[in-house]
Order: C-alpha cells, then sequence, then structure tokens
C-alpha cells in the first residue's frame, strides 16, 4: 500500500497516509502514460489510482491528491461530473493542509494556490505552472514551444515535424510539414527546434 511514499515529500508522509490508509484503495505507480498523469477507477467496488512514475514529488502529490478527491466524492455517492463543484471542493479541502512553504519552494507555491483558486480537470491546462513543476524534474534541457519564434520548424516528441504559424488565443497554431494538417498545441509543449 505505501510504495509510493518514496515519491512525495518527507514532510507531508503522515498527511498522506492519514488520508489513504484504512480505505479499501489501491495506489499503484505506473509506466508513464502521454495522454494523462493519473486517473481514479472503480471496478466492482474495487478502488484504484494509477499514477505515471515520476521522479518530481511535487507532481507526484498533486496527482495523488486529485485522484483521491475524486476517490472521496465517489464515496460519498455525490453524483456529477467528474471535475465538478464538489470535486473541486474535496480537492482544496485534500490540498489546504499541505500548500504551505514547507512543502513547496516559494515560486511553485504562488502557482498552486492560484491554480486552486479554481482548479481545472487537469493542471496540464496552466502553462505557467507546468513550467514551474517542469523545473523539479531531472531532464530540464528543453525548450518551450512559446520560447520560439513563429515560423521556425521544431520536432515534437512523436519525431514528426512541425512549422509555428502564431498564437490563437491560448494555444498555438502548428502546421505539420508532411500532410499539412494543422494542429494546435499548449505553450509548454517541449520542442526540439531545428
Amino acid at each position: 500500500m505505501n510504495h509510493f511514499i518514496d515519491k512525495i515529500p518527507e514532510m507531508v508522509v503522515d498527511y498522506v497516509k492519514s488520508i489513504t490508509e484504512h480505505k479499501k484503495l489501491n495506489i499503484k505507480v505506473v509506466k508513464p502514460r502521454k495522454t494523462k498523469h493519473g486517473d481514479f477507477r472503480e471496478i466492482n467496488s474495487n478502488y484504484t489510482i494509477t499514477i505515471n512514475d515520476t521522479n518530481n514529488k511535487y507532481r507526484f502529490l498533486m496527482i495523488l491528491i486529485h485522484e483521491i478527491a475524486h476517490f472521496n466524492v465517489l464515496k460519498k455517492n455525490i453524483k456529477e461530473k467528474p471535475h465538478g463543484h464538489y470535486w473541486k471542493n474535496e480537492l482544496k479541502k485534500l490540498a489546504k493542509p499541505i500548500l504551505n512553504n514547507k512543502v513547496f519552494p516559494v515560486d511553485l507555491l504562488k502557482l498552486l494556490k492560484t491554480h486552486m483558486s479554481n482548479p481545472k480537470s487537469s493542471f496540464s491546462y496552466d502553462s505557467d505552472l507546468v513550467k514551474e513543476l517542469n523545473k523539479y524534474d531531472s531532464n530540464t534541457h528543453y525548450t518551450y514551444l512559446d520560447e520560439i519564434n513563429d515560423g521556425l520548424k521544431f520536432k515534437y516528441e512523436n519525431n514528426k515535424i512541425y512549422q509555428k504559424i502564431k498564437k490563437i488565443r491560448k494555444r498555438y497554431l502548428c502546421v505539420d510539414m508532411e500532410d499539412r494538417r494543422k494542429y494546435l498545441f499548449l505553450p509548454h509543449a517541449k520542442v526540439q527546434v531545428l
């Protein structure tokens, strides 16, 4: 049950144990997936949280809290959208005891507090927060899409080559150089400039 404890900051271990122990909840660390950081599932009254393996303790902790909020809402028999009002309130309640500078570095804490005022379904939509979280990953050698000029070509994680066209609201319009299809990328997409 506690095999994930080494993935979180040491000063929150007791708190995390208090919100996970004595619950019929299986927490698994899994091979990283490209489409999600973690998930919560209930199958035949068996409850499982899976979280992508990462060496970033802050990212792991926030994903864990996010998924435990789903579990708690389900256990209260509240029927609503997965990231609705009750889930947001539960997430805020779970995060409140740990949102302090004893757990998080000050710059990250500031962005987390802003995010938690009205949390989205994923912090991946908050580019400033993602960039700050990325500073605590083991690999910090990359360029963000919003750091390169329009017109430049870049390689993305799928090894396809794209050209950055322009910003449209919060995302960037890019064109696949092979099939000329257009895609919208988040500003914090990690790219290799060509």
